[in-house]
């Protein structure tokens, strides 16, 4: 957004007093970021500079010259600049404007008063369609604004210095002397003034006449509603209307104007007579036209200043230090926020309508800190504490199982959930004798497919995956938290599990196709994923048996198994050759357990570069990952910050014991940088130790990344 910054030096009456670099650095202090200044001359050579301002969505209230000002006021008094005075447009409106004899009879109705909060208007005759006067085409063309007629030169005049949008209507068009807010009937065509055919539904909030559409909610006119040379009559409008459905609207036709810029995001409804005020003043003195209406103000359901409980303990807590009562006090006077009541402990505030964005005491707290500087707040070593785990907060089971089934959802994986009651197999006393689970017969089963109650989430899950394979969904992505139930020791038990499964077409990989049992090493990564999420670090993995799953692996925290993984043996469950399914199972009650207990400790990140190196090696295929992780951190100096496999591989121009390892280094001090020959000694050192220990052969040199 550009602002001219002697446009709001008129509101500020700051003179010369504070150059355009200090006001630049105000305004991004208060959270307004100048992307760029533009010296320029406008008329009689005078200089100004236009700034280049990125104000956020949800601040509506700085998307005008006077907005900036009225934040920038706040900040110089707050900050001791005692000549600066914030002054609005002063409009007599009644003094200033004559009224013709003969008064237009006018009326607005509102149908839709939930979408339209707001509507003023009023009627202007004998006006003269011209180029407009020097001062105003040099203003707006001083913020990109292509001048076009002293009518419609005029409004967006005022939008950009309020805030406030304007439409204006050619009177002679209007059918009935009526306007009538509501929504459009369904397959109503609109021409509008871009040239674009519009096809409307009863969703689309209308401005109309007696007959006919004459704008979509005051973003858009109609081509026959719009003023042109021939005009004499106009009748002007000012609005708030519900910002949502402005939204919804402009996405739907997709409407870009400056109106609908600002109607969306949401502005003053207490403005709306004024805006309209100025704009009826401002074209009287350029055209020596005729007021010929009242001013018709429709505000049925009036909006009331947000009420805000704020505590001064909590500014505190929130600021990591104290401000004290007066200063919070002036500052809440300068953005014009109203104290009703004030006790020892809080203040009972009024925030202002065209603040849209605070309605929350944590919001009215960023608004102190805003205006006092956030550079003012000290940060010393006693700020720096263990804190509890970023995304746990609360660390309620219910807290963690909706942050873990948000980040599943987000990898794309979709939620089950299965019968806990399930039938006797034989399968499934093979699983429990693995286990050393008795299962829990129903007594009084309501068929014979749930005769006892389920010792395990891994039937149902095959279950989900052949249903959706037997209607051609192959390509499946499921989890599913749930408990099972058995018994032990004469003990009836019951346990939670997180179980995910991967399944895919063998010759049509979905995931990633390069590596032979990809979705395993897909799998993995997910658990490792919410791991990391959680926290949870050191953990190790080991080779293990299960009598459903080839190629498992268990995942151990603390030597206790956390996870199970690996492919399920297509054999017991009847399912296609071309199929593959990767399991995992996680003991819920365990993860809970390791996550309620854990503390963050908050390390500084390193000011020095990482580097990345590769080393690729030819190893035994009984020796694992795990098991080359372990030594190479056995060995390493405490600078190797990660390492991850890159690839890997087995098959052809290899012996069938053996298999191929590329891992990737990632080197970190916090001491210093890290020079190549440092760092050229340690991968030699590895490498010399992973043919000693590992019987490893190196199969190419080590690349610098």
């Amino acid at each position: 957004m550009k602002i001219s910054y002697n446009w709001i030096k008129k509101y500020l009456s700051i003179n010369n007093l504070i150059s355009i670099e200090k006001i630049s650095n105000f305004l991004t202090d208060i959270g307004l970021p100048v992307r760029s200044i533009k010296k320029t001359l406008i008329e009689n050579h005078v200089e100004d500079y236009i700034l280049d301002i990125e104000i956020t969505p949800n601040r509506s209230d700085a998307m005008s010259h006077y907005g900036i000002a009225r934040d920038l006021y706040a900040v110089l008094t707050f900050r001791g600049y005692k000549k600066v005075h914030l002054s609005k447009p002063i409009i007599h409106y009644k003094k200033d404007i004559l009224f013709d004899k003969e008064k237009h009879c006018f009326q607005i109705f509102i149908e839709e008063k939930k979408k339209c909060i707001r509507y003023s208007g009023l009627v202007i005759s004998k006006i003269k369609i011209d180029i407009s006067p020097r001062w105003l085409n040099f203003r707006l063309k001083s913020v990109g604004i292509k001048p076009i007629n002293n009518i419609i030169d005029v409004t967006n005049f005022v939008m950009h210095e309020l805030g406030q949008p304007i439409h204006v209507f050619d009177l002679d068009q209007i059918e009935g002397n009526k306007i009538i807010i509501k929504n459009a009937k369904n397959h109503t065509i609109f021409e509008s003034i871009d040239n674009v055919t519009r096809k409307l539904n009863k969703k689309d909030l209308m401005i109309y006449d007696t007959i006919k559409p004459l704008s979509i909610a005051g973003m858009i006119n109609s081509k026959n509603s719009n003023i042109n040379i021939k005009t004499k009559n106009i009748f002007l409008g000012s609005a708030y209307f519900d910002p949502i459905i402005i939204r919804s609207i402009g996405r739907r036709h997709l409407i870009k104007t400056d109106a609908k810029f600002r109607f969306e995001r949401g502005v003053d409804p207490d403005q709306t007579v004024y805006a309209l005020q100025r704009t009826a003043v401002l074209i009287k003195k350029i055209t020596n036209c005729k007021i010929c209406s009242d001013i018709i103000d429709i505000y049925s359901h009036p909006i009331f200043p947000f009420k805000i409980k704020l505590r001064y303990k909590k500014i505190k807590e929130i600021l990591g230090q104290s401000i004290s009562n007066k200063k919070i006090k002036k500052i809440l006077f300068l953005l014009e926020i109203v104290v009703i009541f004030e006790c020892d402990k809080y203040l009972l505030v009024l925030v202002p309508n065209y603040r849209i964005d605070v309605q929350r005491e944590i919001d009215l707290i960023e608004e102190i800190l805003r205006i006092y500087g956030v550079n003012k707040i000290k940060i010393s070593d006693n700020n720096i504490r263990i804190s509890p785990l970023p995304n746990f907060f609360h660390k309620t089971k219910e807290k963690i199982q909706k942050v873990i089934s948000k980040k599943l959802v987000y990898y794309g994986f979709q939620e089950i959930i299965n019968h806990s009651m399930n039938n006797k197999s034989k399968f499934s006393c093979l699983f429990n004798s693995f286990l050393n689970r008795k299962e829990i017969d129903i007594m009084n089963p309501i068929n014979k497919f749930y005769n006892s109650m389920r010792t395990n989430l891994l039937f149902g899950m095959i279950d989900c995956i052949k249903y959706n394979q037997n209607r051609r969904n192959v390509d499946t992505k499921f989890f599913e938290i749930g408990k099972i139930y058995f018994q032990k020791n004469k003990k009836f038990l019951e346990k939670t599990f997180l179980s995910i499964s991967v399944s895919e077409n063998e010759k049509e990989k979905s995931f990633i196709t390069d590596v032979k049992n990809s979705s395993f090493f897909y799998l993995k990564g997910i658990i490792e994923q919410i791991f990391q999420l959680s926290g949870i670090s050191n953990y190790s993995q080991i080779l293990s048996t299960h009598p459903f799953l080839e190629n498992s692996i268990s995942i151990q925290y603390k030597e206790k198994n956390i996870v199970i993984l690996g492919k399920i043996k297509k054999e017991y469950f009847s399912i296609s050759k071309k199929i593959e399914i990767f399991y995992a199972e996680i003991d819920w009650e365990y993860f809970i357990s390791i996550i309620q207990k854990k503390k963050v400790i908050y390390v500084p990140c390193s000011k020095y570069p990482t580097s990345k190196r590769d080393l690729s090696v030819l190893i035994d295929k009984t020796i694992s990952f795990e098991k080359v992780y372990r030594i190479i951190k056995e060995k390493e100096k405490g600078i190797i910050k990660k390492i991850k496999i890159y690839d890997l591989y087995e098959g052809i121009n290899f012996p069938k014991s053996k298999k191929s390892y590329t891992f990737s280094f990632f080197f970190e001090s916090n001491k210093k940088t890290l020079t190549d020959v440092f760092i050229h000694e340690v991968m030699k050192e590895i490498e010399i130790f992973l043919k000693n220990k590992l019987g490893a052969t190196i199969r190419e040199e080590n690349k610098l990344i």
